[in-house]
């Protein structure tokens, strides 16, 4: 069975000296979809002159999921609309909302583990955020969408254990997404080394 633990509530978590620690980002460690939306808001009203706009949902916004919501988006917009996203998240990082619980775990842990991010997140955005929650000293090495290969192993998880040179059984992880959690899993790491983090359930935003 793999444990559970709720964002933001404190948890009481010892891990072992030796172990090395995969934590997610997105969603996991820090709530970055509101930020992320109103990135993607911005940049669709400016590449299509305001002529378009997109709503709030509890759905995380991407490229493909933008695409299907406004389908007359054509293909040279969307490439504009993600180059403006990318520049505009910076200024919605105060809408970012860090784990407190889980960033304490990592905080007690960081002199006594190997801690290492791992997201498909790029790397530019990953430093804007760990640096506005004064995060970034508190890990070993990011794994980034730079380093992940881009054919061949799209696990995660099993590249990182790839670049680390870890065993899975030397390996916990936290982890929100149901899908990275099965490929973990499938990467070799035993249950009781993955933590999915549950969010909070008066968690919620207001659109704008």
């Amino acid at each position: 069975m793999i444990n559970e633990i709720q964002s933001g509530e404190g948890v009481a978590i010892d891990i072992p000296p030796g172990v090395i620690v995969f934590c997610d980002m997105d969603g996991t460690l820090v709530d970055t979809d509101y930020a992320n939306y109103l990135s993607y808001r911005e940049a669709v009203i400016e590449a299509t002159r305001g002529t378009q706009d997109v709503d709030y949902t509890d759905e995380r916004l991407n490229r493909e999921r933008l695409k299907k919501r406004l389908p007359s988006l054509t293909d040279s917009q969307l490439e504009v609309i993600a180059a403006l996203k990318s520049e505009y998240f910076k200024e919605f990082l105060s809408d970012t909302r860090l784990n407190n619980a889980l960033a304490q775990i990592i905080f007690k842990h960081r002199n006594k583990n190997t801690i290492v991010l791992v997201t498909r997140c790029r790397e530019k955005r990953v430093v804007q955020v760990l640096e506005y929650h004064k995060m970034l000293d508190c890990f070993t090495r990011l794994i980034c969408y730079e380093s992940l290969p881009k054919v061949g192993l799209s696990n995660k998880y099993e590249s990182a254990m790839s670049l680390m040179r870890a065993r899975q059984e030397s390996v916990l992880i936290f982890e929100n997404d149901n899908t990275d959690i099965e490929e973990a899993m499938l990467a070799g790491v035993p249950k009781r080394n993955i933590y999915r983090v549950m969010p909070k359930l008066t968690e919620c935003h207001e659109p704008i």
